[in-house]
């Protein structure tokens, strides 16, 4: 069983939230999580890439674990899958590393026969960010992207 505690895995990328001495905070889970990283023998590898925060005039923005269309999107006989959001927020000031923009898709698949299979694209897009352990995704139109 995999341990889902608030541990980062090596391949993961985060947003450096802060420095102090020895230390450094990233954007984890909504929060700053300080770890040590001494210059001398350092636990990070510092890295280059794509970050995503809320655009001017937004206090917050939701995080999804899909990213579905939007209800228009969807044929008449495909039911529209809810774009409800997790539990989670990234609030002003915050900072997560993007994989990149995704558009928003849904596969209909409820038989074994491919001839009744569809893919539902919709207009809104997302950008896939790395959300402490997980991933997740944000409305692009809710979010400004800049290099890290």
């Amino acid at each position: 069983m995999n341990d889902l505690s608030s541990r980062v895995s090596t391949g993961q990328r985060f947003a450096v939230a802060d420095r102090w001495g020895d230390w450094t905070a990233i954007w984890y889970l909504g929060q700053k999580a300080w770890f040590r990283n001494p210059a001398k023998q350092p636990a990070a590898v510092p890295a280059k890439g794509k970050v995503v925060t809320p655009r001017k005039g937004l206090d917050s923005v939701p995080v999804y674990g899909r990213a579905y269309p939007e209800k228009e999107a969807y044929p008449e006989g495909v039911p529209a899958q809810a774009v409800t959001p997790l539990p989670y927020t990234v609030l002003k000031g915050q900072k997560y590393v993007t994989g990149g923009k995704v558009p928003s898709e849904y596969y209909y698949a409820v038989t074994f026969d491919e001839a009744s299979h569809q893919v539902v694209r919709g207009k809104d897009q997302y950008y896939e960010i790395q959300f402490g352990h997980r991933v997740g995704f944000v409305r692009a139109a809710d979010v400004t992207v800049k290099s890290s």
